[in-house]
């Protein structure tokens, strides 16, 4: 078991032993014993644009709700849950926080959070969606958004090359890397038909394509065979269809605004739904959703609806009523829909999307038709086992491995359901 899983579950098994008596969430009782607003804490990660999209949300809350003083944290990625167990263990966790689907499930068996679906309605929000929130068949989190996992072409790239988008509703994998090599052979120089991708949304795609679950209980559900013939995939397109180990190492390391189809230097791509508008924005060309390809004679394409992230309420919280309300706003008042947009996923509320659809940008209309169109294929996954927010790094690794030519892709396999399941549960 690696050092910050460990040091996650000590913060977790140390917030567990507090008092409810310790001070948790908000300042203090002061404010509200002197009669004055309460104060809250809200924590999330991301970006600047983010933080002052969430922060407009939240002046234009605090405008309608003059009893309440919200106090912003922000952090980066890197840096969020270390931040996040470290304050748990002092029995001082937020009030309001984000977390995202891969450590909910974790949070959530600790009793480190709260009973939504007491606390926030939820009448207008995706039912389907909603149930990526419940652990142990209870809502602990609300979903953010809604998102899926895609392949984006960047239309002019794949023009200049002479070649055409497929049927997405057919094509295969065999088509995916065909297509990507005639477009490095056709493009020039510097310019490639895709890049590496080692995102485990795209495994759990690639293996519910077989029939096979990436979690099973408390386990990994798929199978060495089917992550070693992915790993495949993806060292069958260096230097062909995708660049060599070195520069796909790179790319892979960079934000979206400098991967190959935001850049003009690549034709295809795999990114969140969420994450069109940056490839547009960047390329400042047309980028088209596609859907993902198939394995041969495969029934699904194996896409799935994803929560961009969750809201959550800390159990131990003074304030659980106004962070209901802080909560609340967010998915269901159409004004902070308006603000927000899709920048945390496609608002979830129904009366809210419809409200917001019109003024959304170009790029978050087309994923709304893409997950629209696609809606009776796309189904929420539910919260993972313990320990699943290490796995994406792990695959990560070991997929650098097998692009290096370190291991072969069947000893990467092995090396990672092995250490994958020692980590989980």
């Amino acid at each position: 078991m690696n050092t910050r899983r460990n040091k996650l579950w000590a913060a977790l098994a140390l917030t567990g032993a507090l008092t409810l008596t310790t001070a948790c969430g908000g300042d203090d009782d002061t404010d509200a014993q002197s009669g004055g607003p309460v104060t809250i804490e809200f924590r999330w990660w991301g970006s600047d644009e983010r933080h002052q999209l969430t922060q407009k949300a939240v002046d234009a809350f605090e405008a309608k709700h003059k009893d309440i003083k919200v106090k912003v944290q922000t952090f980066d990625w890197d840096s969020y849950y270390d931040q996040l167990t470290t304050t748990m263990a002092s029995g001082k966790a937020p009030d309001v926080f984000a977390v995202e689907i891969r450590r909910l499930g974790e949070l959530g068996r600790t009793g480190q959070l709260a009973d939504m679906g007491k606390l926030v309605e939820t009448g207008d929000l995706n039912a389907e969606l909603l149930k990526s929130g419940e652990v142990d068949g209870t809502v602990r989190a609300i979903p953010t958004g809604a998102n899926t996992f895609a392949v984006m072409a960047n239309t002019k790239v794949v023009r200049d090359a002479g070649v055409t988008l497929p049927d997405d509703t057919t094509w295969t994998w065999s088509d995916y890397q065909a297509l990507a090599e005639e477009i490095s052979k056709e493009a020039g120089d510097g310019v490639f038909g895709t890049q590496i991708n080692f995102n485990d949304a795209y495994l759990a795609t690639f293996a519910a394509q077989r029939g096979e679950k990436f979690y099973e209980g408390d386990k990994l559900g798929v199978s060495e065979k089917t992550v070693a013939d992915w790993f495949e995939t993806h060292l069958s397109l260096l230097g062909k269809g995708a660049p060599k180990a070195d520069l796909s190492s790179e790319i892979g390391a960079s934000a979206v605004e400098q991967s190959l189809i935001a850049t003009n230097k690549g034709a295809m791509g795999m990114w969140w739904s969420n994450q069109l508008g940056a490839l547009t924005t960047g390329s400042g060309e047309q980028v088209d959703m596609l859907q993902m390809p198939r394995e041969e004679g495969a029934d699904t394409n194996g896409m799935f609806l994803q929560p961009t992230m969750h809201w959550t309420i800390s159990e131990h919280s003074k304030h659980k009523e106004a962070a209901a309300e802080l909560v609340d706003f967010l998915v269901n008042d159409p004004e902070a829909g308006a603000i927000i947009g899709s920048d945390r996923g496609l608002p979830m509320n129904s009366k809210v999307l419809e409200g917001v659809r019109d003024q959304l940008p170009a790029a978050d209309k087309q994923s709304l038709e893409f997950i629209e169109a696609n809606a009776d294929s796309l189904t929420a996954p539910r919260a993972y086992p313990d320990g699943a927010g290490e796995v994406p790094a792990m695959l990560e690794r070991y997929g650098e491995e097998v692009i290096f030519a370190r291991m072969t892709p069947e000893k990467a396999a092995e090396a990672f359901v092995e250490e994958a399941n020692g980590a989980l549960g």
